[in-house]
């Protein structure tokens, strides 16, 4: 069977022209006697099967449950065919009067006709084709123009007018709509002329809407053939066209023997499309396959994915396991996609630039393309993170060079094959034009800078999104021009979309709307890469959504839009099937590429996420250890009482900043205690009790609290000040470090000074003492000259926080500003602080001043 699509003179796929030679004339068949004579016509459908008349099935002599015989005499060298007659849909002349015959093999050559509703064609031309006996055997063409539906008896036929050419001989033709190229009815009768010789050019057909009810199986498939802004899966990949060239190149690198293998390309390029619905369908046998993203916990997504183990006993030892329990799997390929997940750069100033588990997994990864078993992990990633992958696991990167490239544009014809051949597949028809004129606005949009012919692959989500609005928008199966121009075009498709499912939500609920989708972005502070999805579990999300002023009835109103419209995805699933918490994210990168209001909105909440991954790594610690030390302190602490008022926070987060709070009540009342000693010896000793002086006693006589002068404008005045204040024993040296009118003015520059003046002044947390634990007692020190950080080059940036690189133009030159942070011996982690300046002869405290710009 071949699906009924031609190419018009511009090379569109649209439903044949009857003129056209073979066209639709070609599934048209004729219903045979048992001598070979013709008592009219039927048509092939999907599914090989011939839809006709039952009175020709009748007057062919057979009836339900028999065979019978047809040929298709417009379809070159098509065979006869046999077939039998189904008793299901069988009804009789006097009624629907439908048949429908179960080919036992479906002639290869003929195409076959979609059903559509006779609904909405009033007045459009129609075509048919049938085998009257005044002419040709071969049959010939009739011309009518659709009327309106008419009721007889208890059902309903189609009129046709202007039918002069359709004749007796055309019982069981199809009646095509020309604009569309479906059929919306079948030939049933003629009524004749009258007296007056009038009603000759009046025919009768079955709508469609009625053979549809009789044979379901005509109804259109339900299933869009587009993806949206979703990857193709293995389940999907009949519909994955286009791409043969990137699918060759990848597998000959796959089954080249490598171990290791790192597909890169840019956001939206459809990557994990590739591989998932081009390369694992095209595996040699004898290969099996285990998918998995490394959000949550790349070994445990592992063995979800059903690689037994992976989560404790390590991916190799799993992998060689898997392959000795495994009859006739000769090699396993693991797949980890979206492998930039394991490279997105955490909060700055928390830490080592990449957590331990994350660590580990790396060293798992270069084990195992290190190894000799035969496993070959194949990495898909972003290329905007090499750069972080080179750094971060240089060993990983050499195992699996040369790195595959996904080819950095498509030309016109694959486009037209994504475009056109998943419609073909699903049944669908293009109205006439509408495949060029997608194609030419998509190559005008993004054309190569190299060849007028080529578009930057990148286009495709947008592609994808764009049809499948179309598809929702059709007219029965046929996709329409006026469609495509409701949905916004091509260009305009995804601003147009977005807006519409913001327009559903009340002012109430579009700032609640606006928190929930910044949740989902992990914003990255250090500027080096783009900001990209994080999942968060749904329950999370709605916790964190939820705040004073937000209830949780307008969280699940606003939830239930954006999933509902497909802006946020929802699985309960992990990649083997199986069922885990639900877990929300964005559909897809490119709307955070796209939507420049929603990076606004992640970037205004990326402090708060910034918090909460410290802090809940900070509890996951705290819970091992027990140390005071791992518990929040000083700015984390202050900063997340601030942001409790304004979100929900999750049980773990919340229990641990309460605990952080009683830590910091009870070491205030042993604070005092030592200041409440220190009176009474004073007084002690001022009454003779207690002698202090050259004997080396309780303290000091007359010593001065010390103040934020009292410390000299060198790194050693600095470290001497910060080990003062780590300590908590000078209550009045942090409170000295605030800055006064005119240090704002002599640290910024003019413009920003005031602004920073007022965050301080209004919102700014102050990071009170002691600042450091009575265990950390090591100090760690790194420094910056003001020119250093507007240019990038001074080493110890690297463990200042991003966000003075968008500070870089408001600081005034000639100054240096100091970050440090107090751990335990031996311990990496610790209570990190910044902002320290020496100005108009004093040291003054500037903590995290990137946040004065605001969101």
């Amino acid at each position: 069977m071949e699906s009924l699509v031609t190419s018009s003179a511009d090379g569109d796929p649209v439903a044949a022209k009857p003129s056209e030679l073979g066209g639709p004339a070609a599934a048209v068949a004729q219903i045979l006697t048992g001598a070979g004579v013709a008592t009219g016509a039927g048509f092939l459908v999907p599914g090989g099967v011939v839809v006709t008349c039952a009175h020709v099935v009748r007057d062919a002599g057979h009836g339900p449950g028999d065979e019978v015989e047809v040929c298709f005499p417009q379809a070159m060298g098509a065979p006869k065919a046999r077939g039998r007659v189904l008793t299901g849909p069988w009804r009789r002349p006097e009624r629907e009067d439908t048949a429908v015959i179960q080919l036992a093999q479906a002639p290869p050559l003929v195409p076959e006709l979609l059903v559509g509703l006779a609904h909405g064609a009033k007045g459009r031309p129609a075509w048919s084709f049938g085998f009257p006996s005044s002419t040709f055997d071969g049959g010939h063409e009739g011309t009518a123009t659709a009327g309106g539906p008419l009721r007889v008896l208890d059902h309903w036929v189609l009129q046709l007018h202007d039918a002069n050419t359709v004749a007796r001989g055309f019982s069981g033709a199809p009646v095509v709509d020309t604009q569309t190229g479906l059929v919306i009815g079948m030939v049933t009768s003629l009524p004749g002329a009258d007296p007056h010789q009038r009603g000759l050019n009046t025919a009768y057909a079955t709508p469609g809407e009625i053979l549809r009810e009789v044979w379901p199986a005509l109804k259109p498939l339900d299933v869009c053939p587009y993806q949206d802004f979703r990857a193709f899966t293995y389940e999907r990949a009949r519909w994955f066209h286009g791409r043969d060239r990137a699918k060759e190149q990848l597998l000959r690198h796959l089954v080249g023997g490598r171990h290791g293998v790192l597909l890169q390309g840019p956001s939206g390029s459809g990557k994990s499309s590739l591989v998932q619905a081009g390369v694992l369908p095209e595996l040699p046998s004898g290969w099996r396959s285990v998918v998995a993203r490394p959000a949550r916990g790349l070994g445990a997504n592992l063995e979800l994915a059903g690689l037994p183990g992976a989560a404790g006993g390590g991916i190799l030892a799993s992998a060689e396991r898997f392959l000795a329990e495994s009859s006739g799997t000769d090699r396993l390929l693991l797949v980890i996609d979206q492998f930039e997940e394991l490279l997105t750069s955490p909060g700055p100033g928390h830490g080592s630039a990449v957590p331990d588990d994350d660590l580990v997994v790396l060293r798992q990864l270069t084990e195992v393309v290190e190894s000799c078993a035969a496993v070959t992990v194949l990495l898909v990633m972003r290329n905007d993170f090499y750069p972080s992958l080179a750094d971060r696991a240089p060993k990983l990167l050499q195992a699996a060079k040369p790195v595959v490239d996904l080819p950095p544009t498509l030309t016109s014809g694959e486009l037209y094959d994504i475009i056109t051949k998943p419609a073909t597949d699903a049944a669908l028809r293009f109205e006439e034009g509408l495949p060029q004129t997608i194609l030419s606005e998509v190559l005008a949009s993004g054309r190569y800078d190299t060849d007028p012919d080529e578009v930057r692959a990148t286009v495709l989500p947008l592609l994808e999104k764009t049809l499948t609005l179309v598809w929702e928008s059709r007219a029965d199966n046929l996709l329409t021009c006026d469609a495509y121009a409701k949905v916004g075009r091509f260009g305009g498709s995804l601003a147009q979309w977005q807006d519409a499912v913001l327009g559903q939500l009340d002012e109430r609920h579009k700032p609640v709307a606006q928190r929930v989708l910044a949740l989902l972005v992990r914003h990255d502070q250090s500027g080096k890469s783009l900001d990209t999805r994080r999942q968060r579990s749904v329950a999370a999300l709605r916790t964190l959504a939820c705040g004073p002023a937000v209830d949780e009835a307008a969280v699940d109103r606003v939830l239930t839009v954006l999933t509902r419209e497909r802006i946020i995805t929802v699985r309960s699933s992990d990649e083997s099937g199986g069922t885990g918490p639900p877990m929300a994210e964005l559909v897809h990168d490119l709307l955070i590429d796209k939507w420049p209001e929603l990076r606004q909105w992640g970037a205004a909440y990326a402090e708060f996420d910034m918090w909460l991954d410290h802090a809940l790594e900070r509890a996951g610690r705290w819970e091992g250890s027990g140390k005071g030390g791992d518990l929040l302190q000083g700015t984390d602490l202050e900063l997340g009482r601030r942001w409790r008022a304004e979100f929900g926070l999750p049980a773990p987060a919340e229990d641990f900043l309460s605990r952080s709070e009683r830590r910091r009540r009870w070491r205030r009342v042993q604070v005092a205690a030592v200041g409440l000693s220190a009176v009474c010896v004073a007084a002690l000793a001022a009454t003779g009790v207690i002698r202090v002086g050259a004997d080396g006693g309780a303290g000091r006589s007359g010593s001065p609290v010390a103040s934020a002068s009292a410390y000299p404008a060198t790194e050693g005045g600095a470290r001497s000040l910060l080990t003062k204040a780590g300590t908590g024993a000078d209550a009045g040296l942090v409170e000295a470090l605030r800055p006064r009118h005119e240090d704002y003015e002599a640290v910024f520059r003019p413009g920003f000074a005031e602004q920073a003046e007022r965050y301080y002044q209004a919102s700014a947390p102050w990071p009170t003492g002691p600042w450091a634990e009575p265990q950390q007692t090591v100090l760690q020190m790194w420094k910056a000259t003001t020119e250093e950080i507007q240019a990038g080059t001074a080493p110890a940036l690297k463990y200042f926080p991003g966000g003075y690189a968008k500070l870089k133009d408001g600081f005034r030159p000639g100054l240096v500003i100091y970050r440090w942070k107090y751990t335990e011996p031996g311990e990496p982690y610790g209570m990190a602080f910044d902002g320290l300046v020496f100005v108009n002869g004093h040291w003054a405290l500037f903590p995290k001043p990137w946040l004065a710009l605001g969101p």
